[in-house]
């Protein structure tokens, strides 16, 4: 079984578009959508229509919840309230309920789906030091867990003795079986690793190995799209750097 697990899209339908091409060259069997199919760019009433009809398995992102009502918008920083406020004017009815629905965690054919954090997801806590991490771990069901919301690839194992492991720089892993590991695939809209590629992944649960995939596409699109919108030039800034 080949899974595509993709995080953080955040209605950047131009990267969305690259994955999905670059998709369509493999042989997937299911797609896994890791939340925040909305917010930040312009595009979120497209991208997640594309999500409703491509993806079989879907948990809820931050931006998800704040976008359906679910979830207080005041403490995300001013940039994202923006774009929160404006994207709740372009969904109607029916796509904020699809998103309240969500659910936050799913467990099912011996791994685990998650946007933040596997123990208490939400809280929608970020997993960026192996302590963060460790907690993580007490709370899956399964020794593999695939997350996203910090929109940077990284690799957290915990060994047999409680030993934990950590890495950025991967393309290819090989899971083992008496391992446990903690998946971050990155971004596909919005990549916050110094890199404008947008990244995501591919598990292949018949070989135990995963594959971290990073696409180019044409950003400058994204960015006049969003700075058309009325969205803050920021949002569009970023894309450039990956940052």
């Amino acid at each position: 079984m080949k899974y595509a697990i993709l995080s953080d899209i955040h209605g950047n339908l131009e990267a969305f578009n690259a994955v999905l091409e670059d998709l369509s060259q493999m042989n997937i069997n299911k797609m896994v959508c890791l939340g925040d199919i909305v917010g930040y760019g312009a595009n979120p009433k497209e991208c997640l229509a594309l999500v409703r009809e491509k993806f079989n398995f879907i948990v809820a992102g931050n931006h998800d919840w704040a976008v359906s009502g679910k979830k207080r918008i005041d403490g995300f920083n001013s940039y994202a309230r923006k774009a929160i406020e404006w994207t709740v004017d372009k969904l109607n009815d029916n796509e904020k309920r699809f998103l309240a629905e969500l659910p936050l965690k799913i467990e099912v054919e011996g791994l685990t789906f998650v946007h933040a954090t596997p123990d208490k997801p939400y809280e929608w806590g970020y997993a960026f030091s192996k302590d963060e991490a460790r907690w993580s771990f007490r709370s899956t069901k399964y020794n593999t867990c695939f997350i996203g919301h910090t929109h940077c690839p990284i690799l957290y194992a915990l060994g047999e003795k409680d030993e934990l492991y950590s890495a950025t720089e991967f393309r290819e892993v090989h899971l083992i079986d008496n391992i446990r590991s903690l998946i971050n695939v990155g971004s596909v809209g919005q990549p916050r690793d110094g890199s404008p590629f947008a990244s995501y992944g591919i598990y292949d649960s018949k070989e135990k190995i995963f594959y971290l995939h990073r696409v180019w596409y044409d950003f400058t699109v994204t960015q006049n799209k969003i700075i058309s919108a009325g969205l803050p030039a920021f949002l569009a800034d970023r894309l450039s750097s990956g940052s």
